[in-house]
């Protein structure tokens, strides 16, 4: 009985969010998101569990993929993390690794879709042509930023980042 009280109190402090790492992940994502973005909704995100901790979010950037990808690099850079980019099946995306943390931001025109079985939250951004029902178009003059923070395990090797150079 007490072993089960204990976990549930664990469980209860974890999904709460205290003391784990998920604020400092709220604190990256947030630090590296342009200027004068919109939230497209709540962001997702989980404490370590049985898997890493994540974070992800989105939001809308007045500008080109290019100009979205351009300022979070450069804020990336600022912070000490190491970036690497990719322009691949429609999406810009940076890669920022600082010790056990990675940020991937995705920049993309299109629409945003939501997932009803959590409470509507932005699930991603897709190409208008793949958008499901209910989904958002993102506005002419602006793209669609899904940023993704999260922690992974120490390793004797570094994180591989994309090859591409990112644009400042």
């Amino acid at each position: 009985m007490r072993a089960a009280v204990a976990i549930a109190s664990v469980l209860a402090v974890m999904s709460a969010g205290c003391g784990g790492e998920l604020p400092e992940l709220k604190a990256n994502a947030k630090s590296a998101t342009p200027t004068g973005s919109r939230p497209a909704g709540n962001c997702a995100g989980s404490e370590r569990f049985i898997e890493s901790a994540w974070l992800k979010c989105i939001v809308v950037v007045r500008g080109t993929r290019r100009s979205a990808i351009t300022e979070v690099s450069n804020r990336l850079r600022k912070q000490g993390f190491r970036v690497g980019c990719e322009d691949a099946l429609g999406a810009l995306e940076v890669v920022g690794v600082r010790g056990r943390t990675r940020i991937i931001a995705s920049a993309r025109h299109g629409a945003i879709t939501f997932d009803e079985s959590d409470r509507g939250k932005p699930l991603d951004v897709v190409d208008a042509r793949f958008a499901t029902a209910g989904s958002r178009r993102i506005p002419n003059n602006s793209v669609g930023l899904n940023i993704s923070a999260g922690k992974f395990d120490p390793s004797s090797t570094p994180y591989p980042l994309p090859r591409g150079s990112c644009p400042s």
